[in-house]
């Protein structure tokens, strides 16, 4: 019954296409999870944007994500508050404690059908950043400036992460990093991004 409500809802607005299913569907973490470092990085900034658009284009959200907002509509809310949240060492407090408490309770492990969902023993990479969103909103955090987004690794490789939106600029909490860095710390190439409505995603 889900399953065909799924189908219906998926084909109506147009997310129920080969090239949706082919740019995301492969997504996977590598290796296990490293342990948190309870503080932001400063390292040296790695990352270069391709270019300095000041604007986005519109996309899909990834097919796996939309079927997980058709279950978990309360996860998927439009956000009514605003799409950025202070900087300060209460809101870095709370992003390092979600960030190791979600790293160290859920083991990596590969998906089976690419199944994205919230909480459980075991996950990959975009369960880690799902999760994370989903207890950092329980905690007061915006849900506005808690986006979710997706990337691809030196490697190659599809990869999910959650980008935290403050007033100094974007954080990245990241299953595979040991710290939370800027968004501009990372190597990775930048595909898209949520925006303050769920599932509304726009290219970078």
């Amino acid at each position: 019954m889900i399953a065909a409500a799924t189908g219906a809802l998926m084909l109506a607005s147009g997310l129920a296409t080969d090239a949706n299913a082919g740019w995301f569907g492969n997504t996977r973490a590598l290796g296990e999870p490293e342990l948190f470092q309870p503080e932001v990085s400063r390292s040296p900034q790695t990352y270069k944007p391709r270019n300095n658009r000041a604007t986005f284009t519109a996309t899909r959200a990834p097919r796996a994500y939309m079927i997980f907002c058709l279950r978990n509509p309360g996860e998927c809310k439009p956000a009514k508050s605003t799409d950025t949240v202070a900087y300060s060492p209460q809101l870095v407090a709370k992003l390092n404690r979600v960030n190791n408490e979600v790293n160290r309770s859920i083991r990596w492990t590969a998906d089976q059908g690419d199944v994205w969902r919230v909480g459980g023993q075991t996950g990959d990479c975009e369960d880690f950043a799902l999760t994370k969103r989903s207890k950092l909103i329980k905690l007061g955090v915006p849900a506005g400036a808690l986006r979710m987004a997706v990337v691809r690794t030196s490697k190659g490789e599809g990869h999910a992460v959650l980008v935290v939106k403050t007033s100094k600029g974007e954080l990245v909490l990241d299953n595979l990093k040991k710290t939370i860095v800027s968004r501009q710390q990372t190597d990775y190439r930048w595909i898209a991004i949520a925006s303050s409505n769920p599932a509304a995603w726009k290219k970078l």
